[in-house]
């Protein structure tokens, strides 16, 4: 792999800050790839690698996550309008891309594509926004005050319950790499996301897309009911193409790694 580049880009006044992997590639166009609620850029960590082998990969903390700065908690202002703009200043208005975002940053990328001209093609991991029933497996523990007092190793233990709760599918799977990823993206975390996707839009917006759309979900992903939305958003849509990632749950793409890279790579090539 390429030695990561990373793109600190002006807007307002903060930044949006990029991580570029790979080399340009002449028969594949560069992807983007967003990350979800409470989330960085490393909830890709796993899959960068084996991408920017095919492609030239952009991965951003979206704003308001990781680096990047917090414009307000708008979903227009405050997300789509600085992603756009540091998108464009980073690979160039004219330039055709394809987009790759999980939970949260799949519904931010069907937004975009209906904002952005030159997305050839999406794949929507886990996405957020769908409106339709969730699988709780319980309710997420607060870690803020264990946070503030130091209570490191009581952190860890939340965190680890909170990813099993919500994004991992067998407690075995989360490993010190997946807490740590989720601790810090949770502490860094400004943008409220929940409250924008959790009522629902998806639909609408991959209504008014006709490119060609891979949605994905884990056989387990608590936050959805993936038969419920294979029938709601990709039935009778031939644009339209799903998957479900057997024995996996709403983080697909760490959990079940070397199926979605490769998923991803077919998908995109």
């Amino acid at each position: 792999m390429q030695p990561m580049k990373i793109h600190q880009i002006p807007y307002q006044d903060g930044q949006v800050v990029w991580r570029e992997f790979g080399l340009p590639r002449k028969n594949a166009l560069p992807i983007i790839l967003l990350h979800g609620g409470h989330g960085s850029w490393e909830h890709w960590l796993k899959n960068v690698e084996f991408l920017s082998e095919h492609f030239q990969v952009f991965v951003p903390d979206m704003p308001g996550f990781g680096d990047s700065s917090f414009f307000g908690g708008d979903l227009q202002s405050g997300m789509l309008d600085p992603l756009r703009s540091s998108l464009n200043e980073l690979v160039g208005s004219d330039t055709v891309i394809h987009i790759a975002g999980f939970s949260f940053g799949g519904f931010v990328t069907a937004h975009l594509v209906n904002q952005r001209s030159g997305i050839n093609k999406i794949a929507l991991l886990g996405s957020a926004g769908h409106g339709g029933p969730r699988r709780p497996r319980g309710e997420l523990l607060a870690w803020k005050e264990l946070y503030e007092s130091q209570n490191w190793a009581g952190l860890k233990e939340v965190m680890r319950e909170n990813l099993y709760q919500q994004m991992i599918g067998e407690y075995d799977r989360i490993d010190s790499l997946a807490i740590r990823v989720h601790q810090d993206a949770c502490i860094r975390t400004r943008f409220r996301s929940r409250p924008i996707a959790r009522p629902g839009g998806l639909a609408e917006q991959l209504a008014a897309y006709s490119g060609q759309t891979l949605l994905v979900w884990g056989e387990h992903d608590v936050t959805c009911t993936p038969e419920h939305l294979i029938e709601k958003l990709v039935d009778g849509h031939p644009n339209r193409s799903t998957v479900v990632v057997q024995d996996a749950g709403h983080w697909v793409q760490y959990e079940k790694v070397e199926q979605v890279n490769q998923l991803l790579v077919e998908w995109f090539k």
